[in-house]
């Protein structure tokens, strides 16, 4: 699926363009506010297929500062500007102001490369992929949800499985996932109404008084859909406050955490995606050996939080999660393309935090540094001691909680320490170590 920015003001202009050009040409469309935020979201997601943008947004000279990155970066991307923009007229297309939601769709469906006589057949909107995720929290829908049946090599049919206000269950969910669903379908009209609908009803969830257990399982499900949404469309208000609820939400749950075995029994049993048990038990070992600090302060566990929840958020899969090394990446079953991600997934990390109205420099570096390099870049060689003092903490509890979840690894937790040992000679890391077997013992 192709994907387009656009950058337009007006709000109500903007989501009858965004409804539009999703109905007529297919693309999934993300909005931006300025050059500097869709500047950001191009440096993270360089296979954006066309970028939309308002001549001039204030003082921002929108559509000239964009077309500069492009060019700077070697970036053929296709941009239509909405307004006057004389410096750049010969090199985009540019729309004089007030410009109809049919010319823009016509102009973006030649540039995304669907042509005019599809667009006029295009009457009723097609269907948009959603994860189960989704379904996991709600026990209602507000539209009617489908599944996908292949019914020759070029052709599916959309059978309706659950119709609007239907009650359901996480058990009626979970019967299809154990059928191998992955993805349910709704109308493409309804893609932000439903999103705006589970994301409200999870953070309700999250800041009501749960018990632990549905406390973990929703926990598990909202950061599953903040994971999604980052991966496809960035931060937007949305889910940053999803986001932010979830990091709340984790906090009280790490501070009421159960002992270890019992915790980790429970997440290995549970529906849980691995995503979710990774960070959580980060949290809780993290945590632990940063009480045992010095120079530990409240303030420490959320940092350490929001660097748990953030530090995969651009991988994709289980197997990327998994690598610790530069040997495991090499050995590992990844395609070229995987095994980049995986190499610039800190680098990557730290800049899409710096699209989150929640972070701080100091967040984006420890996670920059979380496998140990400067850059953000790869997998040291060697320990490094000049990094920060919690990227250190987290490097150890990030190695712990990986070799625990491995189902490859000996569950014996002394025999975890002894590899740990063996791998972290430095002075530093064989103190955080230390620490860590109290936890064990």
């Amino acid at each position: 699926m192709s994907q387009t920015i656009i950058i337009e003001p007006d709000q109500d202009l903007k989501n009858v363009y965004k409804l539009n050009l999703a109905t007529y040409t297919g693309t999934d469309v993300v909005d931006r506010s300025d050059s500097k935020d869709a500047i950001e979201l191009l440096r993270i997601l360089p296979t954006i297929s066309l970028i939309i943008t308002k001549a001039k947004v204030g003082d921002d000279e929108t559509a000239i500062l964009i077309r500069n990155f492009l060019k700077e970066n070697n970036m053929d991307i296709p941009m239509i500007v909405l307004g006057e923009c004389r410096q750049i007229s010969s090199e985009v297309l540019t729309l004089k102001d007030p410009v109809s939601w049919d010319l823009l769709v016509k102009h973006a469906g030649t540039l995304l490369g669907v042509t005019e006589e599809k667009i006029k057949k295009q009457v009723k909107p097609d269907y948009t992929s959603i994860s189960v995720h989704y379904f996991y929290e709600i026990d209602h829908t507000p539209c009617d949800v489908y599944i996908r049946i292949k019914k020759s090599p070029s052709e599916f049919q959309y059978v309706k499985r659950l119709r609007e206000q239907d009650s359901f269950t996480s058990d009626d969910i979970q019967k299809y996932v154990k059928q191998g669903l992955v993805n349910f379908y709704i109308p493409r009209d309804y893609q932000q109404y439903f999103v705006t609908f589970v994301t409200n009803s999870i953070i309700n969830r999250l800041e009501s008084d749960l018990p632990l257990v549905n406390r973990l399982n929703t926990n598990s499900s909202a950061y599953e859909i903040v994971r999604d949404r980052i991966q496809n469309i960035g931060f937007t208000p949305e889910v940053t406050e999803l986001a932010e609820s979830n990091i709340n939400s984790m906090i009280s749950a790490v501070k009421e955490a159960p002992q270890l075995a019992s915790l980790l029994k429970f997440l290995l049993t549970s529906k849980m995606s691995y995503a979710y048990q990774k960070a959580h038990l980060n949290c809780v070992i993290g945590n632990f050996i940063l009480a045992k600090q010095s120079w530990y302060e409240d303030k420490h566990l959320k940092l350490f939080t929001y660097l748990s929840f953030f530090c995969d958020i651009t991988l994709k899969s289980n197997l990327q999660m998994r690598i610790n090394s530069q040997d495991e990446l090499q050995t590992s079953e990844l395609d070229d393309k995987e095994r980049t991600e995986v190499i610039n997934h800190a680098k990557n990390a730290a800049e899409i935090l710096k699209t989150f109205e929640h972070s701080t420099e100091y967040l984006e570096l420890v996670i920059m540094q979380h496998h140990g390099v400067d850059s953000g870049i790869g997998f040291p060689t060697q320990q490094n001691e000049e990094i920060h003092p919690i990227a250190k903490v987290f490097i150890i509890s990030d190695a712990f909680v990986k070799l625990m979840l491995n189902p490859d690894t000996a569950k014996n937790k002394k025999e975890i320490l002894t590899i740990l040992y063996a791998q972290f000679t430095e002075n530093d890391y064989q103190k955080i170590i230390k620490v860590l077997e109290q936890k064990i013992e």
